[in-house]
């Protein structure tokens, strides 16, 4: 019996697939229903199955991640070591304040580069102890 509220064959797409859990077990009603429909139901026999398939790799990446949380991942509460904080915010400031001392020197002098290195050290301590709080 045909149902007017959908399209004839929609309902065999629907019917035939939502029954059908494995994969392997949707693919084949894909192309079954597809050979009994005809070409003009392609595309959205193509976009259902895919939508079904995107759904079930959904669910069996976050039930592997559920079990298996990441080696790599960051515990949460732990931060940066302040040892390797300093380490970085060192070269950083280092590698900043040539090119700050080479325009500061051209630019405004002996007073521009005292300023400049003034700035980049305030700067690197207000980091690394802004961090440690």
């Amino acid at each position: 019996m045909a149902d007017p509220t959908h399209a004839p064959g929609e309902r065999v797409i629907l019917d035939t697939m939502a029954s059908e859990h494995d994969p392997k077990n949707e693919i084949a009603s894909s192309l079954r229903a597809g050979r009994e429909l005809g070409p003009d139901y392609d595309d959205a026999i193509a976009a259902s199955l895919a939508q079904r398939l995107e759904a079930t790799i959904d669910e069996r990446i976050g039930a592997h991640l559920a079990q298996h949380p990441a080696a790599g991942a960051p515990h949460p509460g732990k931060g940066v070591s302040p040892t390797t904080l300093r380490l970085v915010m060192g070269i950083v400031t280092l590698g900043v304040a040539i090119p700050v001392t080479i325009v500061a020197a051209v630019t405004v002098g002996s007073w521009g580069i005292l300023m400049s290195w003034v700035g980049l050290i305030a700067f690197y301590l207000l980091v690394v102890r802004g961090a440690g709080n």
